[in-house]
This record gives C-alpha cells, sequence and structure tokens, in this order.
C-alpha cells in the first residue's frame, strides 16, 4: 500500500512568493499613501495655526492703537498731526503692542500695506519701526500738507507704502482684500457707515472699529477690529 506524497510543487510556491510580494507592495503603498497624507494635514494644520495666530497678533496690535499726535515747526509740515494713515490699502497707526520692538516708550509704528505679490493675488504686509523722534515718525507718514482752496482744511499727502524684503507677509494667496472702517456719526444722518478712508477730526480723531475684509479662492472673511482709542489728548506725546 502506498504513502501519500503529495506536497507543495515548484509553481504552487511561486505563485505563494508572488501574491505575498503583491500584499507587501500593496501595503508599502498604502503606508506610503498614508503617510503622504499625514504629513499633508499636519503641514495643512500647522498653517491653520500660524493662520490664527497672526489674526489674533492682527487684532492684538491694531486694538492697541495708541493716541499720539506731533507738534512740528518745519515749515513744509506746520502744525499738529495725528500719527494715522486709514485707507483702503494702507493703515499706519502707533500701537504698544508689538512683535518685535520692545523700546523704552514701549510704542512702535505700525505700518499695513496691501500690495500686489503677483498678477491676480495681493498680500497684506506688515512693517514695524520702534517710535523715536517724533519728526522722523512724522516724514515717515507725510509727504506734503497743502490747504483745500474752497474750505482751506489741511489736506495730507502720505509716502507711499512699497513693499520691503524685510515686511513680515501677514496674508498671502489673496485674491482681494480691504481695509474699512467705522464712523458711528456721520454728517448724514445714515446712521452708522463704513468707509474705506478715514479722514480724522477733532470730534472723532479714529473710527469706532477697524474691518479687515479679504478673499480668498472662493472664500470670503472678515476681521472686525473694535478701537479702544477715543479721544486725542491735549499734551503732545513723543516730545
Amino acid at each position: 500500500m502506498g504513502t501519500d506524497s503529495r506536497g507543495f510543487t515548484l509553481f504552487e510556491v511561486l505563485i505563494s512568493i508572488s501574491l505575498i510580494g503583491f500584499l507587501m507592495v500593496a501595503l508599502l503603498v498604502g503606508l506610503r499613501v498614508a503617510n503622504r497624507a499625514w504629513r499633508t494635514g499636519e503641514a495643512r494644520l500647522r498653517q491653520v495655526h500660524a493662520e490664527a495666530e497672526r489674526n489674533a497678533f492682527v487684532v492684538e496690535q491694531i486694538s492697541s492703537l495708541a493716541p499720539y499726535r506731533v507738534t512740528t515747526d518745519d515749515p513744509h509740515l506746520p502744525g499738529t498731526f495725528i500719527v494715522l494713515q486709514a485707507g483702503a490699502t494702507c493703515l499706519r497707526f502707533v500701537s504698544s503692542y508689538s512683535s518685535v520692538f520692545r523700546g523704552r516708550s514701549g510704542l512702535v509704528l505700525a505700518e499695513y500695506g496691501i500690495v500686489e505679490a503677483s498678477p491676480g493675488n495681493v498680500e497684506v504686509a506688515l512693517r514695524e519701526t520702534s517710535v523715536g523722534d517724533s519728526d522722523i515718525l512724522l516724514h515717515r507718514l507725510v509727504r506734503s500738507v497743502t490747504n483745500d482752496p474752497e474750505t482751506g482744511a489741511p489736506q495730507i499727502t502720505y509716502q507711499p507704502f512699497a513693499l520691503r524684503a524685510t515686511d513680515l507677509p501677514l496674508m498671502t494667496g489673496l485674491r482681494a482684500a480691504r481695509f474699512e472702517y467705522l464712523d458711528l456719526h456721520p454728517k448724514k444722518d445714515t446712521g452708522p457707515v463704513w468707509r474705506l478712508d478715514w479722514k480724522s477730526t477733532d470730534q472723532a480723531p479714529y473710527p469706532e472699529a477697524i474691518c479687515l475684509r479679504w478673499e480668498r479662492g472662493n472664500q470670503a472673511g472678515e476681521e472686525v477690529i473694535p478701537v479702544r482709542a477715543k479721544l486725542v489728548p491735549r499734551s503732545t506725546f513723543g516730545q
């Protein structure tokens, strides 16, 4: 009586090895895809956290806008000036909150510029300068002052904001962005309005709030920041 001596043939062994190889390849591909997805998610999470931190910084710095004015005897820029430029694409002011400088005065000139980074894309950039000599500070902002021929009111021409390599990019890859300023007491009885350009007056030197609106792709967002500074003190700062 013969014994059962059946076993694996060479062909069956090769098939088994091939199947195991395919499984190993599939496993490695799966691990690579999972690792790439994890890295992408981690990078996206870091980006979200970075944007959240930058947004929180912008809110804190703008809300810490400090009342500041300069009186000068410069014949080209005579008079007293509130240190504030508030336009749709440029916002300059003195703040007590800074990312870099911690000078003796505790004040910094913050300059926010919305500039074209590439065709169809803009970015919000920040420049900070420690507040020192008031005349130098004034000339960093104001190019010239003329009087309106009809009303006699001073008209200020500000220095342009030109992007520098040392400026901090706060928001990039935007399709559009702009600043707006809340006026609670417009001349016409229309109720509160948002303006693209703020003109300081003795009655209202600062807006009630500042809004940064932005568009990125199909998304749109805004950050409304209340301004705590209300009145410019009678005494001159920074002298």
